[in-house]
């Protein structure tokens, strides 16, 4: 047992040191203060794309709130996809109503946003052979732009950003626990993760929305070849590993629905596990290969925040630790070492649950605080939020990496019902 102990106990500090830089992150995002990009010289052309499954109850919104936007919309052309919709839904309808240029696929074999993305890239290449806008926007259905987004994305083109991610916000923050661990942890990535990376020069990654990718990197005539259950990953890894360097502009605010059922989240977190597994078998000798070649930060911090299963370490690491625990005592109790009592036999156990949950609150609670202005909520929504999150992980996003090591997933679509607007917003 002392054996097993020691074991973990060197593993844990290895993997300690291993993401000690994620505290400079912490840091940086903290007290740094957010790169703006300069003034655009020209106003970009952009094709915004939406990919929708049933979304007759929100994607209106947001094809009102690009309208709505500060920048001249001849310079914008919004495509959408009403991927398999049921036949009393209205997705493609109202799209259509609103000026969009629509695609309507049924395909029950090939299911997921990335076969949608490349039916409509396959089609505006052939109905538009002559368009090649300077950048392709990705949005879901229900997101919420801000007025000034699609400006403050331009400047980021303009400044040679070829790929370029975004603010993420909630609309839904304050609906329950559940939603607000869920929205929280989007606005931590972004304050510790794609701050502090843009500020430092690394490549960050894009988050399935609300993102660009210039003429340079793709245009429809290259066509869409990243199906995976999490396109964003396979399409973020392939560009990292073309040399392409994945920007962030804070100043471009969206808002998108978090799930509020427990089924729903566990859903969509074991489709992002398993997406995970897979794109760590396919990249992560690739990464970690071109890492020793050029001993580039941005690989080693690509393989070890987005691929290498660390929450799946910590978790068994958990786990084994108080069984080891356990029977440790157990072993005691059968030699006369001591009194045998529930709470005696549970102490480990309960020891390990309060260390990880104040840990993860001590980082929630920093992401709130920074962002307290910024999250749409009543004050107490957001101090229930700072102990929602750790729950949210512990409940969640860790069991859903395990599970997703030995369960088949397949793409499923998350109902949203949220019907607010960009007015409502700014209120």
């Amino acid at each position: 047992m002392k054996i097993a102990q020691l074991v973990l106990t060197i593993l844990g500090v290895l993997f300690g040191l291993i993401y000690f830089y994620q505290i400079i992150f912490i840091l940086i995002g903290t007290f740094a203060r957010k790169k703006k990009y300069p003034e655009a010289k020209e106003n970009h052309t952009f094709a915004i794309l939406i990919c929708g499954r049933n979304e007759e109850k929100v994607i209106g919104n947001l094809i009102d709130s690009i309208h709505a936007n500060d920048y001249p919309q001849d310079k914008l052309k919004i495509f959408v996809c009403a991927d398999n919709c049921d036949e009393t839904d209205n997705t493609a309808n109202i799209a259509r109503e609103k000026g969009c240029i629509v695609y309507e696929r049924q395909n029950k074999n090939q299911i997921g946003k990335g076969y949608a993305l490349n039916l409509m890239f396959n089609n505006i290449k052939k109905d538009f052979p002559d368009y090649e806008p300077d950048a392709i926007m990705i949005f879901d259905a229900d997101n919420i732009l801000t007025k000034n987004y699609i400006k403050e994305m331009n400047k980021a083109l303009d400044s040679g950003v070829k790929v370029c991610t975004s603010y993420r916000n909630s609309k839904n923050f304050g609906t329950n626990w559940i939603s607000a661990g869920a929205s929280l942890s989007f606005i931590r990535e972004c304050q510790f993760f794609h701050k502090p990376k843009s500020i430092m020069g690394i490549s960050t990654h894009v988050s399935g929305t609300g993102f660009y990718f210039s003429k340079d990197v793709m245009t429809f005539k290259d066509g869409w070849d990243y199906t995976m259950i999490t396109e964003d990953l396979e399409f973020s890894a392939s560009s990292t590993l073309k040399g392409v360097k994945i920007g962030y502009c804070e100043d471009a605010e969206f808002f998108d629905e978090q799930p509020t059922k427990f089924k729903q989240a566990w859903k969509q977190r074991l489709r992002w596990g398993k997406g995970g597994l897979l794109g760590f078998s396919l990249f992560h000798t690739s990464l970690i290969g071109t890492f020793f070649k050029t001993f580039d930060f941005t690989y080693y911090e690509y393989y070890f925040s987005r691929f290498f299963p660390v929450v799946i370490y910590y978790s068994f690491s958990f786990v084994a630790s108080s069984i080891i625990n356990i029977v440790t005592r157990i072993l005691e109790v059968m030699n006369g070492h001591a009194i045998a009592s529930i709470i005696y036999f549970l102490s480990p156990l309960l020891v390990a649950l309060l260390t990880t949950y104040l840990g993860l609150f001590v980082d929630s609670a920093l992401s709130c605080i920074v962002n307290w202005k910024k999250i749409r909520a009543t004050k107490g929504q957001k101090i229930m939020s700072m102990f929602a999150l750790p729950l949210f992980n512990m409940l969640i996003a860790m069991p859903t990496s395990i599970v997703a090591m030995f369960k088949k997933v397949k793409w499923e679509p998350i109902e949203h019902n949220q019907c607010v607007t960009q007015e409502d917003l700014e209120k």
